[in-house]
């Protein structure tokens, strides 16, 4: 792992393992709007895929679908684990959350109870 890493990527990441999707899209947002190199689309996915689990917790289905989907599409060019983060794993859990809710929104039911994928660290 770089040792220059931007302390706020691991902030990003302690705020979205804790639950707090909307700080980690606000935390990361700050990385994102000055990384103007190869990082930048991996920076926009994890901070898409934060505010769609901002939005299946207001209940709003469609709008974490189409989040989600955005977010995976631009994570998925990056190798399993990038910038120290096991993004294979996490990707997995957002894919199956996002089946989860595409069958509830499908069916018109409800915004189910997920699993929430953690963003790990691999040191």
């Amino acid at each position: 792992m770089d040792d220059q890493q931007d302390p706020r990527l691991f902030k990003g990441i302690e705020e979205f393992n804790n639950g707090l999707y909307f700080e980690c899209h606000e935390t990361l947002e700050e990385i994102w709007l000055e990384d103007h190199g190869p990082d930048r689309e991996f920076y926009q996915g994890i901070i898409q895929v934060a505010a769609g689990y901002f939005k299946w917790e207001q209940g709003v289905l469609i709008g974490a679908i189409k989040l989600w989907r955005s977010g995976l599409a631009k994570l998925s060019p990056y190798p399993p684990v990038h910038l120290g983060i096991n993004l294979d794993s996490f990707v997995q859990g957002v894919r199956d959350n996002l089946k989860q809710i595409e069958l509830a929104h499908q069916k018109g039911g409800d915004c189910p109870e997920l699993t929430v994928p953690i963003l790990s660290l691999i040191v």
